[in-house]
């Protein structure tokens, strides 16, 4: 009898696991890859620290500041998407839905499950006849149930913004939380409705989430709330484009307040409001090379119809030359704690923008990205430096500026690309008013004492590098431009496999770490300014 029950449970087993087959999985991504980000230094000399020669992803220093403009991910990751997707529909209606759940893992034992964007999406088309070329008018209905984060705000990735981490939410492509300031662990779904026609797309949206009110008063949870909207039109059809969006999201409180107010009955709390509103604006003109959104912007579809080619679309070469020219702007206003005058508010102001080039002429590609983004927008989520308050009167902030120039030659009979990739930058900084020093809550991979009067060079949120106050002469230091350059060599072969070796050199003379002096004390010192490091990858994505 045990014997035919065990056998009974095995093959109900393999039944089942025939119903979650193999193209349940899709943008998997496996990547094999020898590195090592600087090889003239020795481990322990640079922050973060260089193992030397190793197999495995490459930290924060193998990924240039150029690298994966319009992507969330390095590269490098290993990970695949569950998509259990169905769609049903009539001539007028159609019908879709996706669970979607990514499974990253860092190490072999260490690994993060995610909804990444799981939909219900209803569509009225206007002409029944839209799949047999009739007009393409429609309006759509798309729900998140669990994460809206892939309904975002801008256009490219690098400077989107009101993603689920405009509600403190955690980074789930990284092993750990940057910062302990997200403390979100509540969804952030959303819904949107649009309108689209062949030359034209209109929407509007909202998402929401739950955050604690610090208020003593209170010391719950609270609903918070973002609103978006946005719009396109192609002015002249296939090469001159217009696009517009915005939004303003409730962050819940600002806990800097609590205590500050007291009436005549005892303490009392007010809540001071945080909020975050803005727009961006963007204008394309092309030819040839159509205008595309970041593939972490769209919706997973797993359907046998459509070619899994789609997440991975590698370059078309089309005759003739072919190009695309676009520039977006981007404002946004946040209300944080006035410094100069701590019971009240003000607005920190903010912007980012961006020129993108690209070129296509025979089997040559060009390319080149310019791009600012001030301060405050990169610590938008934070948000500011010291989170909740604005920047003191008098400090110096500068805003990041960078630019990359590109080409790469596709060898078409043997599936060989040869590129190089040469840029620079110049860091985003906040220097503290003269004779004043910043204490506070500094997030990041400061290492040691927060409270410092030297300029503190910022390339994202979390990643920090405190420079030295003053040199061996007596002078006070401030950033430097970094220069960086990468050639890669790449093989493509049976389709969705590929070879690729990147070799790059970066001159970063921003970058500290803490030693220990004679006496006990701890003292910041550059690290060696010339990095030349490597990878080499054996990548499967199917």
């Amino acid at each position: 009898m045990r014997r035919i029950l065990t056998l009974t449970c095995m093959l109900g087993s393999l039944f089942a696991a025939q119903s979650a087959w193999a193209g349940d999985y899709v943008d998997t991504r496996l990547n094999f890859t020898l590195t090592d980000e600087n090889l003239l230094v020795k481990p322990g000399e640079t922050n973060p620290s260089v193992p030397g020669v190793r197999i495995g992803q490459p930290n924060s220093l193998g990924i240039l500041f150029f690298d994966n403009y319009d992507t969330r991910y390095t590269g490098y990751e290993n990970l695949t998407h569950l998509v259990i997707y169905k769609k049903m529909g009539t001539g007028r209606f159609t019908a879709e839905a996706a669970y979607v759940l990514r499974l990253l893992q860092f190490t072999d034992v260490n690994l993060s499950s995610i909804d990444d964007g799981s939909y219900i999406k209803l569509t009225y088309w206007l002409d029944r006849n839209h799949e047999f070329g009739g007009a393409k008018t429609n309006i759509a209905l798309t729900v998140f149930p669990l994460n809206a984060d892939r309904m975002r705000l801008g256009y490219s990735y690098r400077i989107s913004w009101g993603g689920s981490p405009i509600f403190f939410k955690f980074n789930p492509d990284l092993p750990v939380g940057a910062a302990p300031f997200v403390t979100n662990t509540n969804p952030a779904p959303g819904a949107k409705l649009q309108l689209s026609g062949e030359r034209y797309y209109a929407y509007a949206g909202f998402k929401t989430s739950m955050l604690l009110n610090r208020n003593p008063q209170v010391n719950e949870q609270v609903a918070v709330y973002g609103a978006l909207g946005g719009a396109g039109v192609d002015i002249v059809p296939q090469h001159l484009r217009l696009e517009a969006n915005g939004g303003y999201f409730d962050r819940g409180t600002n806990p800097l307040f609590f205590g500050t107010t007291v009436g005549p009955m005892g303490m009392t709390f007010t809540d001071y409001p945080v909020a975050s509103y803005g727009g961006t604006l963007q204008l394309t003109a092309f030819k040839g090379i159509s205008p595309t959104q970041s593939a972490d912007f769209a919706l997973y579809r797993n359907d046998p119809m459509v070619s899994a080619s789609r997440y991975f679309a590698r370059p078309a070469y089309l005759p003739g030359f072919n190009w695309m020219a676009s520039g977006e702007f981007t404002a946004v206003g946040t209300t944080l704690q006035d410094v100069s005058r701590p019971n009240s508010t003000t607005t920190q102001l903010s912007y980012a923008g961006d020129v993108n080039l690209r070129a296509q002429f025979g089997h040559v590609r060009l390319r080149g990205d310019f791009e600012t983004r001030s301060l405050g927008y990169i610590l938008i989520n934070q948000p500011s430096l010291v989170p909740y308050q604005d920047f003191p009167a008098g400090s110096q902030v500068n805003s990041e500026l960078f630019g990359v120039l590109g080409v790469d030659y596709f060898w078409e009979k043997i599936g060989f690309t040869g590129g190089l990739s040469v840029g620079m930058e110049r860091p985003a900084t906040f220097t503290p008013p003269a004779g004043q020093t910043i204490s506070g809550p500094l997030q990041g991979n400061t290492g040691g004492t927060l409270t410092t009067s030297a300029t503190i060079v910022v390339r994202n949120e979390g990643d920090f590098s405190i420079l030295p106050e003053k040199d061996a002469a007596g002078h006070v230091l401030h950033e430097v431009p970094i220069f960086a350059a990468k050639a890669e060599l790449r093989e493509d072969f049976l389709e969705w496999f590929a070879c690729i070796l990147q070799v790059y050199y970066q001159n970063d003379g921003n970058q500290t770490h803490l030693v220990k002096a004679p006496d006990g004390t701890s003292l910041r010192e550059f690290n060696h300014p010339n990095q030349i490091g490597f990878n080499l990858t054996l990548q499967a994505r199917y």
